[in-house]
């Protein structure tokens, strides 16, 4: 199946709630990554960034977003972190979480390289919801394919029906920071 990509057009930059360093270092880390939910819970409400939360709260509170998450498959189990973040931010502002959006495949991206992160495309599949808003929020953006295959799966059904849809922000709990780096240098 091909994955579409779409151009930015000014499309926001992402809201980080911690540091990188800050969140593996986490004694709950490990366990979120694997799958467990009560620790994913416990990371994400000790790192949870409160200026993010009341920033989101000041930019959407008259659209009340729909939250999705990437629900990806990985080395040690299906990853609770991002599922975690979108119930925390939803409980807490208010909004409704999607749980039917998932990726279908596995691709392997934790602690992988550019090239594996290319030849390794995240698909999605599931409904999209016509005239609603959509944030999308995973746990780290590293290059930003994952999040960029999830928006190509959301703007190739843009069109479906005729309220359409809006896609209006990404969420990350952190960003990589050799990916931080490279693209430094490249800027």
């Amino acid at each position: 199946m091909p994955i579409d990509r779409f151009p930015w057009d000014g499309f926001p930059a992402v809201w980080l709630h911690a540091e990188e360093l800050e969140v593996k270092k986490h004694p709950d880390y490990a366990a979120a990554k694997a799958g467990n939910l009560d620790s994913a819970f416990s990371l994400v409400e000790a790192l949870t960034s409160e200026e993010v939360i009341d920033h989101l709260a000041k930019v959407f509170s008259a659209h009340r977003p729909i939250l999705t998450s990437v629900h990806a498959i990985e080395r040690d189990g299906v990853n609770a972190i991002p599922e975690a973040l979108a119930d925390h931010l939803g409980h807490r502002l208010g909004w409704p979480v999607d749980s039917e959006i998932v990726q279908t495949n596995v691709v392997g991206h934790t602690g992988a390289d550019g090239f594996t992160r290319m030849a390794r495309q995240a698909e999605f599949g599931g409904e999209v919801k016509e005239g609603r808003i959509y944030c999308l929020v995973d746990d780290f953006v590293g290059q930003g394919g994952t999040l960029a295959n999830m928006r190509g799966f959301f703007n190739e059904r843009r069109w479906v029906g005729s309220g359409g849809y809006r896609l209006d922000r990404e969420i990350v709990f952190s960003e990589s920071d050799a990916d931080r780096r490279t693209s430094e240098a490249t800027s």
